[in-house]
């Protein structure tokens, strides 16, 4: 690392936050609305570092699109054990029915459940 970008990158760090915002709109070209200081020291220095020694090749961004579209994300909740692409609920959860024995669905307790204050003192 270049020892100017190390003395900018010591500088940041005692920087106010207003100060640090200004500093992203100078760095940046634009402003912004945070207000997290190590948000804004992490960002800053980020991008102070890739200016000074080059952002990421063209070689590793196509790399890196290329990994992102080929993620398997789940866009839903795991089912039971089916796979992720199956919406469809398992039979036996469908069709349960609340019985004092089975309180499948229901947010009440069971009927002997003694409840108590959590906010007692003593």
């Amino acid at each position: 690392m270049d020892t100017n970008v190390g003395k900018e990158l010591a500088a940041l760090q005692r920087l106010t936050v207003k100060e640090l915002r200004t500093r992203y709109a100078e760095v940046f070209g634009e402003a912004t609305n945070a207000n997290n200081r190590a948000w804004l020291v992490k960002r800053l220095a980020w991008r102070l570092q890739a200016l000074a020694e080059g952002d990421l090749s063209e070689r590793a961004r196509r790399r890196a699109a290329e990994l992102a579209s080929d993620a398997d994300l789940r866009m839903t909740r795991h089912r039971f054990g089916a796979s992720a692409a199956s919406t469809a609920w398992p039979a036996s959860a469908a069709s349960s029915t609340a019985t004092p024995g089975n309180r499948t669905g229901t947010s009440k307790p069971p009927d002997n459940t003694k409840i108590r204050s959590c906010n007692r003192r003593g």
